[in-house]
């Protein structure tokens, strides 16, 4: 009888079976001691971060589904405080939930985000990789959004987005909390936010304008002038 040399996977020839286990793998700890609602974040964020045609539309429709359920909601932010400091992606994605749910027990833990300081950089080279501080600073650029969406649902984030412009190190958190407080069409605080920024030289933050890509000035192709001479090797050889 022929010996079949077929290559397999599995155990001794005569007892080879079929079989693949899959474990569960948790991307997000479970914090809720509660299997149901554990799985409602998860589900949410499968769907969060989902493609194709109507991945927006069922997005927005399980958000309804969510938005006045403060439990939920605050189960978003425990989780998002048990995550390690370094899962952006999740961290990031979990503060987008939160601030998609608008729901205003959001606004003290977004501010007290906005408000954390912004750890020391651990990458050896952030000029050619991944910057934490980066990383942090989008986080609470994201944060400010959220703040910016609840300022005008009329949940007052003001304070917050102030002393964000008077206080942060960073400019793109400064820009942010400006942009939030400007669109909010509340003048006593748009007056007093440029005053603040004139205050520490940055009045040029409240003079910039946000214009959609398509009416951005454009460069000419044509008046790119490339530089003349011979094709540097290995090319020209």
């Amino acid at each position: 009888m022929p010996y079949n040399d077929t290559p397999r996977l599995g155990g001794d020839m005569g007892e080879f079976s079929d079989e693949l286990n899959i474990r569960e793998r948790r991307t997000f700890p479970d914090v809720s001691g509660d299997d149901r609602l554990y799985r409602r974040l998860t589900d949410i964020v499968a769907v969060m971060t989902a493609s194709g045609s109507s991945a927006d539309e069922t997005y927005h429709e399980a958000l309804r589904g969510q938005r006045d359920d403060e439990e939920f909601v605050i189960l978003v932010f425990k989780t998002l405080d048990a995550l390690n400091e370094s899962a952006y992606i999740e961290r990031w994605a979990l503060v987008q939930l939160a601030i998609d749910l608008e729901h205003p027990v959001a606004g003290d833990y977004l501010a007290e985000l906005v408000r954390r300081p912004i750890p020391e950089e651990q990458s050896e080279d952030p000029g050619h990789g991944l910057s934490t501080v980066t990383e942090e600073v989008i986080l609470r650029t994201t944060a400010i959004e959220g703040l910016a969406r609840l300022l005008r649902r009329d949940v007052d984030t003001t304070e917050t987005l102030l002393e964000t412009i008077a206080s942060s190190d960073y400019v793109a958190m400064r820009r942010a909390a400006w942009f939030a407080i400007a669109d909010s069409g509340r003048d006593d605080a748009v007056q007093r936010a440029r005053s603040i920024l004139q205050e520490r030289g940055d009045g040029w933050i409240a003079e910039l304008r946000r214009i959609p890509v398509e009416e951005a000035e454009q460069h000419d192709p044509k008046l790119i002038d490339p530089p003349r001479g011979r094709t540097p090797a290995p090319y020209g050889e």
